[in-house]
């Protein structure tokens, strides 16, 4: 076997070279990008990297830099979207801030929920039943975000004999509503017995004795 001369090596090398295996090693796209890229950063810059001019540049290109960065952000994500408010009900309130059904109507529903057998609901608006006749009868302030135990408490002043219920019905209607547990048919029966007491019952004078027109439950 002869060696090939130098002519004869190169021609060899350029005919290897030129094989399809090393078709990686020619130019790509972002070789040919980062080129142009390159010499239009060095056309903005003709005094040198330490003159003032060249500062001046970097600057500009980092703000573009920066536009690019966010205006690619809000393509692909949106536009930052404004959270909503939370709602204005208070988790521990009776009502609902659009709740404005009356006792009767309340009432109404929770008496349908008993016969339904659905008993937790009965519990939730037999309790709202009688907060509402409260409020009605202006015997109780029913403010927005009044608590179930706060009417309770607060409507022992006008009942003082049926304290016991009210809370009882109270701890009932939170036990229900925000301990997620299943009411059974006497605490369904106790809460709507509560509401029907409460509006028969008369309120006492301060320091007078309690009166009712109906009989009350025990607790």
């Amino acid at each position: 076997m002869t060696t090939p001369g130098p002519d004869e090596a190169r021609r060899l090398l350029e005919q290897e070279l030129g094989r399809a295996a090393y078709g990686g090693a020619q130019e790509t796209w972002w070789d040919r990008a980062s080129r142009t890229f390159l010499e239009w950063l060095g056309s903005l810059v003709p005094d040198g990297t330490g003159s003032p001019a060249f500062g001046r540049t970097l600057l500009v290109i980092a703000v573009l830099v920066l536009v690019v960065v966010v205006v690619l952000v809000v393509v692909s994500r949106g536009l930052p979207r404004r959270r909503p408010r939370p709602g204005t009900t208070d988790p521990g309130a009776v009502f609902d801030d659009d709740d404005l059904r009356s006792a009767d109507v309340v009432a109404a529903a929770a008496a349908a929920a008993l016969r339904a057998g659905d008993w937790s609901t009965a519990v939730l608006e037999g309790f709202r039943a009688l907060a509402r006749g409260l409020g009605e009868r202006d015997l109780v302030l029913v403010v927005p975000g009044a608590t179930a135990r706060a009417i309770a408490d607060r409507a022992t002043t006008p009942f003082p004999a049926l304290g016991d219920t009210l809370r009882d019905a109270s701890d009932a209607f939170d036990a229900v509503r925000y301990l997620g547990v299943e009411a059974d048919e006497p605490t369904a029966r106790r809460v709507l017995d509560a509401e029907r007491d409460v509006r028969r019952a008369r309120p006492v004078p301060t320091g007078g004795p309690a009166r009712s027109d109906g009989p009350t439950v025990p607790a």
